[in-house]
């Protein structure tokens, strides 16, 4: 999806800090300001959108190797370039700046992202410039999504849910982890996406290790909850959903424990609506699962997804932001029992004006799932 134009806000970020140029260098910011989408982003191979408060245009700088690309998918015209390895990314960047007036200016970029080495480079070859991190201010923009941009994670986010229900539906019994979670990324693959971001999976008693990996060592028994949380790259975006499956014969602790954190997640989604504020949702759902005789541990109970799969706002204790129609959240309780059995879920809602919008398929079934059933959705 080529942008036509620079993103909105980022004059109000100008004036706010006061500044004479913006910079986007992480590959979010970066991506955002100027459309481009590099997909091997390497700390040595940095790429700078740079937006002027007044005159001279904005620029872009890029490695030589993703010129052909950034012409194609960026919306700015006036693309730098350096070769790797004989020159430093930052050489074409201040000859930019220079050009423009700016080599004494004030200016905003990523210092959250910049190599320190790189920083000292662009320090020494502007000395008199004065640098500000803008990297949280940029990435604030971010937090309203375009129509194209939900109609992108949207599509992204249910055809990861038809590679996980596609996917559990053909489980055995007998099968290896890897096995099992090799199928959700051979399906997300197979349904559009054109990499994966990250796979956890875990059975049994790894299921309550967070973001454990998929091991071919370990299969599956009888009467054990299976969590994972999982998604793919689609262009800029991602998806990222989470589930939680019984192997067969739920326990009734597992069939218990499982339905309450279900009553948690639809709850929380229920009280979600325009102007709340994102930690309203943090301590509702951390009240309604102590309610519900649920251990709480998570340091956040869901957050925005766009060009990064964390954006703003977090759905955590001390976040004011208020969440308003365009912008997308996922809720994603998770917990444990006392057996270190894991129970976790993640849909990805859209705020409107008047409330949410479930932008998953569905909810997960109320009583947990086993392997190898089919779950069906309108």
């Amino acid at each position: 999806m080529k942008k036509k134009q620079r993103p909105a806000g980022l004059d109000k970020v100008l004036a706010e800090y006061g500044l004479d140029a913006v910079i986007g260098v992480s590959p979010e910011n970066y991506t955002f300001i100027c459309g481009g989408h590099v997909s091997v982003r390497l700390r040595s191979r940095l790429g700078f959108a740079v937006i002027p408060a007044h005159g001279g245009g904005p620029f872009l700088v890029t490695c030589s190797l993703e010129r052909a690309l950034t012409t194609a998918e960026s919306w700015m015209t006036d693309i730098r370039t350096y070769v790797e390895f004989e020159q430093h990314p930052v050489e074409p960047l201040a000859e930019g700046l220079r050009e423009r007036g700016l080599d004494k200016g004030r200016i905003g970029l990523d210092l959250d992202y910049l190599p320190a080495s790189a920083y000292l480079e662009l320090v020494n070859r502007l000395p008199h410039a004065t640098f500000v991190d803008t990297a949280e201010a940029v990435a604030s923009l971010r937090s309203f999504k375009t129509p194209d941009e939900i109609e992108i994670i949207t599509r992204a986010t249910r055809d990861t849910h038809r590679a996980v229900l596609d996917a559990m539906e053909a489980a055995r019994l007998g099968e290896n982890e890897r096995t099992m979670c090799n199928r959700i990324a051979n399906n997300m693959i197979n349904n559009g996406a054109d990499g994966i971001t990250f796979m956890s999976f875990g059975s049994g008693k790894k299921a309550h290790l967070f973001h454990a990996g998929a091991y071919e060592s370990v299969t599956p028994a009888v009467s054990e909850v299976i969590r994972f949380d999982v998604g793919a790259a689609y262009g800029s975006w991602s998806s990222d959903f989470a589930r939680t499956y019984s192997t067969g014969e739920p326990t009734r602790k597992h069939r218990e424990t499982y339905r309450k954190l279900l009553d948690v997640e639809a709850a929380t989604i229920d009280m979600i609506k325009p102007g709340i504020m994102a930690e309203e949702v943090f301590f509702f759902c951390r009240d309604m699962m102590l309610k519900h005789g649920l251990i709480f541990y998570m340091p956040h109970v869901g957050h925005s997804l766009g060009i990064e799969l964390h954006e703003k706002p977090m759905l955590k204790a001390g976040e004011k932001t208020r969440l308003m129609p365009g912008m997308l959240i996922n809720v994603e309780p998770s917990t444990f029992d006392d057996e270190k059995s894991a129970f976790h879920t993640e849909d990805l809602l859209l705020i409107t004006e008047t409330g949410t919008e479930l932008m998953t398929l569905g909810l997960a079934p109320p009583e947990i799932p086993v392997i190898g059933e089919k779950i069906v959705y309108p």
